[in-house]
């Protein structure tokens, strides 16, 4: 039984689903992370996530706040000057294509001015409905700018089975946020040098954050360091204390989730 005060935070998407809570002195009491194939449907995904709750009792239990963040990679940054809330879908699909069985919703990333328009499916949605009460939600690239307050170039990357999500800020500006699917770890590098090159980015000038399943030692991680001469591997925040049971894993496993958490 948890005592008043925690706070549950869930990351669902095509690619997986993690969750943690927080207790009210800012300890992480539980963490379960589950990675999906790259062939997982949204149905799959949405019915992985019902099963995944009904299992797990303490996701069940009642919390003083719930925070579900979709990691849907279907969004579009906005400059606020820029935003019409009539063109929202036609902004989608000019990216995306055809876009149906979605909810349209759009967050508004003060700091940078801007507007983030996303798509959760409707599977997804009625799941949340359903199996959480006064949940709040949000999507990944809206939080992901409140983590890096620079000056400098950076580029944030979280790596997950198959993919690679890769946030690019310029100056301390932010420049993009995207996702694509990978098989080797040259298509990784390609599309990390593409992303710079197009906004003009020194890669030797720049920050580059690793975080999730990426390991000092693997294939990726020395692809990369041919190109950049900056990789870190991330920490897990202060903000918060953790059990030692999380402490056994390197703590960029697990960094973005609750860097993600400290913003929210």
């Amino acid at each position: 039984m948890l005592t008043a005060g925690a706070k549950l935070f869930v990351e669902t998407g095509l690619h997986g689903i993690s969750w943690f809570v927080i207790d009210k002195e800012s300890a992480c009491v539980a963490l379960s992370t589950y990675h999906f194939t790259p062939e997982t449907t949204v149905d799959r995904a949405a019915s992985l996530l019902k099963e995944i709750v009904a299992e797990n009792p303490l996701m069940q239990e009642k919390f003083d706040s719930i925070t579900i963040v979709y990691a849907y990679p279907t969004s579009v940054l906005v400059p606020g000057q820029l935003m019409e809330e009539a063109a929202k879908k036609e902004m989608l699909e000019l990216l995306y294509g055809d876009i149906t069985d979605v909810f349209i919703r759009t967050d508004f990333v003060y700091k940078q001015n801007m507007y983030n328009i996303y798509t959760v499916p409707k599977q997804t949605d009625a799941v949340v409905s359903y199996v959480f009460s006064g949940e709040v939600s949000t999507h990944l690239y809206s939080l992901l700018p409140e983590i890096i307050i620079s000056s400098d170039h950076h580029l944030y990357c979280i790596f997950g089975n198959g993919f690679v999500t890769a946030m690019l800020l310029k100056a301390g500006k932010l420049q993009s946020i995207q996702t694509w699917q990978f098989k080797t770890p040259e298509d990784v590098a390609f599309y990390l040098l593409q992303f710079c090159e197009v906004f003009e980015v020194d890669i030797h000038d720049t920050a580059v954050h690793l975080n999730g399943m990426i390991d000092h030692e693997s294939n990726l991680y020395n692809e990369l360091n041919k190109y950049f001469m900056h990789l870190q591997f991330e920490s897990l925040p202060q903000t918060f204390s953790y059990p030692e049971e999380i402490k056994q894993y390197p703590p960029h496993y697990f960094s973005h989730l609750f860097a993600l958490a400290k913003c929210v």
